[in-house]
């Protein structure tokens, strides 16, 4: 077939271009013109540079090939960046750690900054333990001086100083103004002093040439103090009312040439309560009194009467206390006239909420000009509302006509009775009732409302009155003041033994110094020492 007869049928542009591209004997196989490109398929994605001159060792791939290896290739790397990114969002795992051999533990080194003052430390150490609790008669109290100095130092003495005072607050008869002014008596209930090191209190030598000198470096001078068999007064402060505190501290006295180089440390507080023992046996304390209206000057024809009684007093602080109360309102002896006893429930009145609260109470008592005066004071430590046995619980209010509830009441864990000179302190239980009229509960407007208040005393020891027995309490009072003889200690007043101070007296351990509130085990430490 010649080559005009396979392009008859062509169209004109394609004719003209196979003509053009005939290859031709004269023209050399060299210098023929590169054949024309594939149209390429528009269906298919295919780049550019695959599409340029193909040269003698360029590999051309079909466009078929080159999309599945586009689409494979591009499998492969969401597949690596999957991988990538849960690799960044898993946690790091920390390589092991190798053992590593016990260090020793390090030398004590001296944190302070350099100084050049000649006193660099002056400071009283009790340890924690003996300042956070409370001590009784019979303890002791134990710590230390330490003083640090830079230079040799001429000094007197350090000595130590144990205070107790008492304070009141007393009104003065005096003053008629509407403003009452307030008089402060002081007692001292003992203040003792020792010197620790130097010359003795009662030296009065402030020769510089006798003094003694103190080497450069830190002295510590331990101490003790032995707390006598006696019941002082508990720390305690009430404002403008009283206050009861017992301060130590020490001084470091170094007389100069022009002026005195005295340092005293700051003054600690610390805590004494006394040991209040039973006066009696455990027993039921029965309550049985009719509360008149007539105690706040009304003329309400409505009393209140109280009928039940308080198990296991004495009882001890913290203890809970078993109370069985019937409240009911009544006729009062005024409105009853000459009736019978037996009508003094016909009264249209119901006893709504019922209190109870434990009250302190506080005698002052002190010299104003030669004049010897006495007062009171009353101090809500905490209160409760009761619930009406048979009704729903934490529902206050009662609708029938006895106001009956049983339960316990827990009583604060600081609560110390005693007896000074010029101050005592007991407890009492206050029951308060609030009675409404009957005839219009559900109206709270024109609803007559009246509150009715019984004091109760309370008593309330430090010591377990569980060992004590009949025999025991009877044959042990001596006096009138209600002292067990040879049990229980005496008041502060009618004792002539004072604290004593020495030195030394227990061995200062560093593994002690630190307190912990969960496992006090410090302080019998130091009390076995302190004996030993």
């Amino acid at each position: 077939m010649s080559h005009s007869e396979n392009t008859s049928s062509w169209p004109k542009l394609l004719r003209r271009l196979s003509t053009s591209t005939r290859p031709s004997s004269s023209v050399p196989e060299r210098q023929r013109p590169p054949p024309l490109p594939m149209r390429p398929n528009r269906m298919l994605y295919q780049p550019q540079q695959l599409w340029t001159d193909s040269r003698p060792g360029t590999v051309v791939v079909s466009p078929g090939l080159q999309g599945l290896s586009l689409y494979v290739d591009e499998q492969q790397r969401m597949y690596e960046s999957a991988q990538q990114r849960q690799q960044q969002q898993a946690p790091r795992q920390q390589p092991p750690q190798q053992l590593q051999k016990p260090q020793p533990p390090p030398t004590a080194v001296d944190d302070r900054a350099p100084t050049t003052e000649r006193v660099a430390e002056f400071r009283l150490d009790i340890p924690n333990g003996v300042c956070n609790m409370t001590q009784h008669p019979g303890d002791t109290i134990v710590g230390s001086v330490v003083v640090t100095v830079t230079k040799p130092t001429r000094a007197q003495r350090i000595s130590l100083t144990f205070l107790g005072q008492e304070r009141v607050y007393l009104r003065d008869p005096a003053n008629t103004s509407l403003i009452p002014s307030l008089v402060k008596v002081d007692l001292n209930l003992f203040e003792k002093r020792l010197s620790l090191w130097g010359q003795e209190i009662d030296s009065n030598n402030q020769d510089s040439a006798q003094m003694d000198v103190l080497a450069p470096g830190t002295l510590r001078i331990p101490f003790s103090i032995k707390i006598p068999h006696v019941n002082y007064p508990a720390t305690i402060k009430r404002d403008k009312v009283c206050r009861v505190r017992y301060l130590i501290w020490a001084q470091f006295e170094r007389p100069g040439t022009f002026r005195d180089h005295d340092m005293t440390t700051p003054k600690e507080l610390l805590y004494i309560e006394p040991l209040a023992y039973p006066t009696r046996l455990r027993e039921v304390f029965r309550i049985n009194q009719l509360i008149e209206p007539f105690a706040d000057g009304s003329t309400s024809s409505v009393a209140v009467q109280v009928d039940g009684g308080l198990s296991q007093l004495p009882a001890m602080a913290g203890d809970r206390v078993l109370y069985q109360l019937e409240i009911r309102a009544v006729r009062s002896a005024a409105a009853l006239g000459t009736d019978f006893a037996d009508q003094r429930q016909a009264v249209p009145y119901t006893v709504r909420y019922v209190r109870m609260c434990v009250v302190e109470r506080l005698y002052v008592r002190g010299l104003i000009k030669g004049s010897e005066l006495s007062q009171s004071y009353r101090t809500d430590l905490f209160s409760v509302t009761l619930d009406p046995t048979g009704q729903i619980p934490g529902k206050h209010s009662n609708s029938a006509g006895v106001f009956a509830s049983t339960g316990y009441l827990r009583l604060p864990v600081d609560l110390c009775p005693f007896e000074s000179k010029q101050l005592s302190r007991t407890y009492e239980l206050r029951i308060e009732c609030d009675v409404a009229d009957d005839s219009s509960l559900l109206d709270k407007v024109t609803r007559q409302t009246s509150t009715y208040t019984l004091y109760t005393p309370l008593d309330v020891c430090t010591v377990s009155p569980d060992g004590f027995t009949e025999a025991t309490l009877n044959n042990a009072y001596a006096d009138e003041t209600m002292n067990i003889s040879g049990i229980a200690p005496p008041a502060h007043h009618l004792a002539a033994a004072e604290p004593a101070i020495r030195i030394g007296g227990w061995e200062v351990e560093r593994s002690y110094v630190k307190w912990d509130k969960h496992n006090p085990c410090w302080i019998e430490l130091a009390k076995k020492k302190a004996a030993a």
